[in-house]
């Protein structure tokens, strides 16, 4: 018998069901180094007026599969010319 796993995002703020597709994730980094991550709903969003506040930072790296086949495989190696000099008597 097979599983169903079902994931519901719920808002850390007013504990609200998010639908999938609209949940807004912060990040918070605290002075002693620790991360705190608050998943809010778009409502809890624009409440807190956060639109253009702080820097947007931009996506980074490729992403996976996005290589071609070409790049991935290993290049030819040359062959090296033979460089005997001619004996001489």
């Amino acid at each position: 018998m097979g599983t169903k796993t079902i994931t519901r995002s719920v808002s850390d703020i007013d504990q609200s069901e998010i639908p999938p597709g609209q949940v807004y994730q912060l990040s918070i980094r605290h002075p002693d180094g620790a991360t705190q991550q608050l998943d809010i709903s778009q409502k809890n969003y624009r409440a807190l007026k956060l639109q253009n506040m702080g820097k947007t930072l931009k996506k980074r790296g490729r992403k996976p599969g996005s290589t071609t086949r070409a790049a991935s495989t290993p290049p030819t190696r040359r062959r090296r010319q033979n460089t005997k000099r001619p004996a001489t008597a």
